[in-house]
Parts: C-alpha cells; structure tokens; sequence
C-alpha cells in the first residue's frame, strides 16, 4: 500500500505537533503530578542562600517545622498559576510549624523581585544566582515542589502546579511521615 505525498506530509506534521505538545506539557508543568524522585525518603540537600531581603538562609535553620520548598522563575507561567494558591494556604497556616522556602532559579534579579512583589511574598524567598540548588534536587523544570517532615526528611514531590487542596494533602502527609502526630498543631 503506497502512501500519497499530501498525506505523508500531513502525517508528519501531525508527529511533530504531538511530539512538540509532549515537550511544552512536560516543560511547562501542565498536568502536574507527583513526582517519583530518588529524593524521597531521603534527607533534604542543604544549601546556604541569601534571601530576596538579603539574609542568609539555610535549611537547617528550619529543622523541626514540616517544610514546603518551591522551584519557581517568574518567566514560568504555571508558576504565576500556583502562586496565589502558595500565598493563601501560607497564610492560612499561619502561626504553626509549617514553614515555605521558595527558590528562585534561572531567572534575573530584577523580574524575581516584581514577581515576588506581585504574588505578596510573604514567605522565605531566595536567589540561586548560580542556579546550583536545583541540580540537588534533581529539578527537572518550574514549578517543582518538595515536602520535607520535620526531621528534614523528603515526603513527597509535585512537577506543575499546586492547588491550595493539593499543598494542604502534602503538608499533612509530611507533618505525618515517620510516626509524627496527627494533624498540623499550633506551636
């Protein structure tokens, strides 16, 4: 059975639509889903940054809090998606041993800081000016998030965006992980 030009040519373009979609989907973190990663289960890399407002900030400093660590670049538009949902559900947990640390990677000083200033940023944001952090983890695109309990270790990873559901489900399996007591308590 022989092929005709017009449709060879439409088949190949319609593999190269597909293949294109597969790689914008899986760049942009559409579809976002927990990720399997190495990391899990594992201690969470260290690292020693400066904040947007210019302090150091290690993630030791945050041992015994169950963590949310967040990928972003303010170029990244599933990240612009998920930040409101990461300001509101930061803010409703308030005053409790939950804490997020965002990271900016691969991005200019300058637009971080707008990006930051337009979302609220009212929580621990810092810069990667040599965009080493991410390698740590593995980060394969933005937004990536990690979840670590509060003896540091990793529970859990999401590639895409997080809904405020989604980062409350995360938080209460880290608060949980390794026989922690039930529920996010105040402290």
């Amino acid at each position: 059975m022989k092929i005709s030009n017009a449709a060879s040519k439409i088949l190949i373009v319609l593999i190269i639509a597909l293949l294109a979609y597969t790689l914008w989907s899986g760049l942009s973190g559409k579809g976002g889903v927990e990720t399997p990663s190495q990391l899990v289960g594992r201690p969470a890399p260290e690292f020693a940054l400066k904040s947007f407002d210019g302090d150091e900030v290690k993630l030791s400093d945050f041992r015994g809090k169950t963590l949310l660590v967040n990928f972003w670049a303010s170029w990244c538009h599933p990240c612009r998606e998920e930040a409101p949902a990461l300001e509101k559900t930061y803010m409703s947990l308030s005053g409790r041993q939950v804490e997020f640390i965002g990271i900016n990677i691969m991005d200019d000083r300058k637009s971080a800081e707008e990006y930051i200033k337009s979302f609220g940023g009212t929580f621990v944001n810092i810069y990667d000016p040599e965009n080493r952090v991410h390698l740590d983890y593995g980060v394969g695109g933005v937004p990536e998030t990690f979840f670590v309990n509060p003896e540091g270790i990793i529970t859990g990873k999401h590639r895409g965006p997080l809904t405020e559901k989604m980062i409350m489900s995360y938080i209460e399996k880290a608060t949980l992980y390794n026989g922690q007591s039930p529920g996010i308590e105040n402290q």
